[in-house]
């Protein structure tokens, strides 16, 4: 027994060593989710305007364009649990803020990211610590093998890291031209994607939005939702009865919250096939128009007499 302890021992303690340096390595390379937390960190109290929410404002909220100074601090698939998760953690840096932005998508009060990839990146870079599976305590274990091995020789090889986030939070993954786009297939796909099996997460998302407002209505800070544009090729496919009860929940909101305002800009016609990247996502073209729009409506709200 004591010798084959000692095999053991012999065979697993490199293995392990090897592993926490391998863990540590893709630790230090830069990633999107790490700058945002900088920018947090740097200059969360300057921001009077702050996006949360998913990819649709990823790619569609531009704060270059906002007459004051904004951050984007949305993220790839962020859900609203995580939204109310970043509020919190910079309330106490957030002192100038008084709009909040946040997106109201086809899938966002049935989305979870339960059990999917993404939440390590909150869990290590954020230090959120909601994640109870210790999967994704980890960047070695939360993705394949060979995925990890890309990163490390991207980085320390080639001297590249897969950084898609300027200064304000926007996403330059989009401001470059979409290669592969195709409307029609994007479209049907990703409306697929997004169209829930069942409702089970519905009300769990209500109550994280909900808790949103009541801690930016103690704070003074205005609630804007709003709906993305979307191509025709995405539209068409949606589910009418996933739509409207998010489309209804979204304007409940706003009618019992004095503070919160809701525009639906999905079937907006004054965008065309060149301000979208994909069906469901922006050009930088697209970004700009619709940055624009919710700008001049922070303006009409500027503008305002207070009752």
């Amino acid at each position: 027994m004591r010798k084959l302890l000692i095999k053991i021992t012999f065979f697993t303690i490199p293995i392990l060593l090897t592993g926490i340096a391998i863990e540590a390595m893709l630790r230090k390379i830069p990633n999107d989710y790490k700058t945002k937390v900088q920018q947090y960190e740097k200059h969360a109290g300057d921001f009077e305007v702050l996006c949360l929410g998913e990819s649709h404002a990823y790619s569609g909220f531009n704060p270059e364009y906002m007459q004051i100074r904004g951050f984007n601090g949305s993220h790839f698939a962020q859900t609203l649990n995580y939204d109310l998760e970043i509020l919190k953690k910079y309330d106490h840096k957030l002192q100038k803020l008084r709009y909040l932005l946040l997106p109201i998508s086809y899938a966002s009060f049935t989305n979870s990211l339960e059990n999917q990839w993404e939440i390590k990146n909150y869990f290590l870079y954020y230090n959120i610590k909601k994640i109870h599976n210790p999967k994704y305590y980890t960047e070695i274990l939360s993705l394949p093998f060979d995925i990890n091995i890309e990163k490390l020789l991207s980085y320390y090889i080639s001297h590249t890291a897969a950084i898609m986030t300027d200064t304000n939070g926007y996403s330059t993954h989009y401001s470059n031209p979409n290669p592969d786009k195709n409307l029609v297939e994007s479209g049907k796909k990703m409306a697929a994607v997004q169209t829930a099996k069942d409702y089970r997460n519905w009300d769990k998302n209500k109550e994280f939005l909900d808790e949103i407002i009541m801690r930016s209505k103690k704070r003074g800070v205005t609630v804007i939702l709003f709906t993305p544009p979307a191509h025709n090729r995405y539209r068409m496919h949606l589910d009418s009865i996933q739509l409207n009860k998010t489309i209804r929940l979204a304007e409940s909101f706003a009618r019992q919250n004095r503070n919160v305002f809701y525009l639906n800009f999905l079937r907006d016609r004054s965008f065309h096939e060149d301000d979208f990247y994909d069906a469901d996502h922006f050009s930088s073209a697209g970004a700009k128009k619709l940055t624009n729009k919710l700008s001049s409506f922070v303006e009409n709200l500027e503008r305002e007499p207070e009752n």
